[in-house]
C-alpha cells in the first residue's frame, strides 16, 4: 500500500545522535561463529533463490530462528502466519517432539534453537523469553491479517501491535540468560519505563531505515513513516522530522531515568547494570546493522548512514511467499 508523495530523497533523522553506547564489535561474533550459524541455518535448505539472497544480503546469522520467521511472515498471509506462530510455540513447548513430517522448517529450526539455548537460560528467562515469542508470533499474525485488509493502524493502535512485531523483547530476554534477575526488578516502573524506549528506539529506527525498501515492494502498512503520512497529512520529509523529534523526547526521558535506577541490593545491582547496558548496546547495535548489513541499503549503506540521504526507490511487484519443507 505505497503511499503518494512527491519527495525523491528523504532525510534519514540522526535519532542516536545522543544515544551513549557507541558501536562494538561482540568478541565472540568472529569467523567461526559466523560459519557454524551459517551452515545450520542452511542445513534446512529451506529459502528459495530470492529470499536466500535477500538472507545473504542480510547477514542474518546471528539472528538465527527469530529472524528466520521474520523473513517469513513478512509477506505472509493472515493463515500462514498464524500457522507459523502455532508452530512454533509448539516447537519451543515440545523441544524433545518429532516434528511432522512435511511440517515447514520453522519448527524444526525452533526446536532445535530452543533445544540448544534454553539449558544455559535462568529460570526466569525462559520464561519471559517464552512469553515474549508467544507475544510476537501472535502479533505477526496481527500483521499479516492488517495487510490482508490494507489496514493502516493509528499511530497509538500501530505501537500496541508494533513493539511485539519488532522483536526486541525476546532479544532483551536472551540477553539475562547467564544473569539470575527477579521479577520485581521487571516489574519496578523505572525498568519499564527504560525498556519501553529502548523498545520504541528500535522500531524507529527499523521503521525508517525499511521503509524505502517496503514503500518499493507495496508493503509500507506496517510502518510508522506511512502512518505519519497518512494519519497526519505529512510529507515523507515532514514524517521523518516527526519522527527525529519523537525519538529526541524519548533519549531525554530514558537519560533521566537512567540517572534514577533503584538500587535491588548489592548482590542484584551488578547484574541490573549488566541487563541495561545490554539493552543500551542493543539499540546501537541495531541501527548499525541496517546501515551495515545490506537488507536495506544494498548499496553505500554507510555513506547513507554519514550523509542521511536516501533516494526513493520506484515501487517493484511484491514477491510471492514461497516456503520449502
Amino acid at each position: 500500500m505505497s503511499s503518494v508523495f512527491s519527495e525523491s530523497v528523504f532525510i534519514l533523522p540522526d535519532i542516536l545522535a545522543q544515544w551513549p553506547w557507541k558501536r562494538n564489535i561482540n568478541p565472540l561474533s568472529g569467523s567461526q561463529v559466523k560459519a557454524e550459524a551459517t551452515a545450520w541455518i542452511q542445513s534446512f535448505n529451506a529459502f528459495t533463490p530470492h529470499l536466500q539472497r535477500a538472507f545473504d544480503l542480510g547477514d542474518n546469522r546471528e539472528l538465527a530462528s527469530l529472524l528466520k520467521n521474520d523473513e517469513f511472515t513478512d509477506i505472509a498471509t493472515p493463515h500462514g502466519a498464524q500457522e507459523m506462530a502455532r508452530i512454533v510455540m509448539d516447537a519451543i513447548h515440545n523441544p524433545d517432539k518429532t516434528r511432522t513430517a512435511g511440517e515447514c522448517v520453522i519448527g524444526e529450526a525452533t526446536r532445535q534453537f530452543w533445544k540448544s539455548s534454553s539449558k544455559y537460560a535462568s529460570a526466569g528467562a525462559r520464561h519471559r523469553l517464552i512469553e515474549a515469542i508467544d507475544k510476537f508470533t501472535a502479533s505477526v499474525a496481527q500483521q499479516a491479517q492488517d495487510r490482508a485488509l490494507n489496514y493502516i493502524r493509528n499511530i497509538d493502535e500501530y505501537f500496541l501491535v508494533r513493539r511485539d512485531t519488532i522483536g526486541a523483547m525476546p532479544a532483551f530476554a536472551v540477553l539475562e540468560f547467564r544473569l539470575d534477575l527477579p521479577a520485581e526488578v521487571f516489574e519496578d516502573p523505572v525498568i519499564q519505563r527504560l525498556t519501553n524506549v529502548c523498545v520504541d528506539m528500535i522500531i524507529l529506527s527499523n521503521d525508517i531505515c525499511s521503509y524505502n525498501v517496503e514503500q518499493a515492494r507495496g508493503d509500507d502498512g506496517h510502518n510508522l513513516v506511512t502512518i505519519l503520512m497518512h494519519h497526519k497529512n505529512l510529507g515523507l520529509n515532514e514524517a521523518m522530522e516527526w519522527i527525529g523529534d519523537h525519538a529526541s523526547t524519548l533519549v531525554h526521558n530514558f537519560l533521566n531515568d537512567l540517572n534514577h535506577v533503584p538500587s535491588f541490593g548489592e548482590e542484584i545491582q551488578g547484574q541490573v547494570e549488566r541487563y541495561l547496558d545490554g539493552m543500551g548496546n542493543w539499540v546501537r547495535a541495531n541501527d548499525c546493522w541496517h546501515f551495515e548489513g545490506g537488507r536495506y541499503f544494498a548499496e553505500g549503506g554507510l555513506e547513507i548512514q554519514k550523509s542521511r540521504k536516501v533516494v526513493l526507490q520506484v515501487p517493484q511487484a511484491m514477491p510471492h511467499l514461497q516456503i520449502q519443507n
